[in-house]
């Protein structure tokens, strides 16, 4: 009698295993999505009978943007070839297409550039989180992410990207950012907080950009950086009707 209790279970537990695993095939748990593109900007240059030319708003291809130069050396001194420039041209490599990119080496002092959504913060505390871009840091000048948050603070990132012959694509995710500094938007310096900010609330940035934190060094191939393309992956906040 006992060894026929001991079946009867046996078949009981595989029978409500089985209806366990039909049942969960029946209703698959769903996927995680994955963050979405929030921005792509090229920097497409307008037809120009010239392959440099400052770099302005008429520079930003997608419609749904805004940008922001920040700075002393972001905008052209009168009667001084400087500013940042949008250059056309080919990356040196045998073959290498022209494109379009924004180039520091005239900057006269620290720059930043950044870009915002016309109708969206963005929401980059998710761990999908991330930036890709197309970049040529030269010299000693090391590209890093700069964002300003819905309050106004602006920061720049532990993270740089260093130096490179050619230009690179690269991401990086913005849960791997341990630390931020803060920057006067003013002069693109450090701020006169001078601590580390971690645990950075990153719910609403309102702009993204980048910076190498220094100026350039004129028509040679030392002391500039290149920017060719950026892409943001981030969830979209609708900012607060006006």
């Amino acid at each position: 009698m006992r060894t026929r209790t001991y079946v009867f279970l046996a078949v009981c537990l595989v029978l409500s295993i089985s209806l366990y695993a039909q049942q969960r095939g029946e209703t698959p748990q769903p996927a995680d999505k994955p963050i979405p593109l929030f921005f792509r900007e090229t920097f497409k240059a307008p037809p120009v009978a010239s392959p440099d030319e400052v770099f302005t708003t008429q520079h930003v291809a997608n419609p749904n943007l805004q940008m922001q130069l920040y700075g002393p050396g972001s905008k052209p001194t009168p009667g001084v070839e400087s500013g940042l420039f949008l250059v056309n041209r080919g990356d040196g490599l045998p073959g290498s297409p022209v494109v379009s990119f924004v180039w520091s080496g005239m900057t006269l002092g620290n720059w930043a550039v950044t870009l915002r959504d016309k109708n969206n913060y963005v929401d980059l505390t998710q761990p999908g989180s991330k930036f890709r871009w197309r970049v040529r840091p030269r010299s000693f000048r090391e590209l890093r992410i700069l964002i300003r948050l819905a309050d106004g603070t602006m920061l720049v990132a532990d993270y740089a990207e260093p130096n490179s012959t050619f230009f690179r694509e690269t991401e990086y995710y913005f849960m791997d950012v341990e630390r931020w500094r803060t920057v006067d938007p003013a002069t693109v310096l450090e701020g006169r907080d001078t601590n580390w900010k971690t645990n950075v609330d990153l719910s609403k940035v309102d702009e993204i950009g980048f910076t190498d934190l220094g100026r350039g060094t004129g028509h040679n191939p030392a002391g500039s950086s290149a920017v060719d393309w950026i892409e943001v992956y981030g969830k979209a906040v609708k900012r607060p009707a006006r």
